[in-house]
């Protein structure tokens, strides 16, 4: 019996993780997510719409492809230029990547 409880635990916890990359792609798709500019427009609950690194909005588009405090991340992941396009929309192998590099780079969207 404890093997079972086990088993079902460990689907569990694959099915969340799966379903977390599934909303945070859809959060990054949408626009309704948890990055500065959203949630200083919409709730007024950041301080200000812009990033830390202090250029721009934090948006999705800014932290997939501009960021400059996600650099190193982003190259680790999209070694060459990848249109945004690709990123939120392109096949399970680059939504993959994307989600790896919200993870990697320790976002909450």
């Amino acid at each position: 019996m404890e093997e079972k409880i086990g088993a079902e635990e460990m689907l569990l916890k694959k099915t969340r993780k799966k379903d977390k990359k599934k909303v945070n792609l859809i959060r990054l798709r949408t626009g309704h997510n948890r990055l500065n500019a959203h949630m200083n427009r919409k709730f007024k609950l950041a301080p200000s719409p812009t990033c830390a690194c202090g250029q721009e909005d934090q948006t999705a588009e800014h932290i997939l492809q501009r960021c400059p405090l996600l650099d190193k991340e982003r190259k680790e992941v999209w070694p060459s230029p990848t249109p945004l396009q690709t990123k939120l929309y392109g096949s399970r192998q680059e939504l993959e990547k994307t989600t790896t590099f919200i993870t990697s780079a320790g976002l909450i969207v």
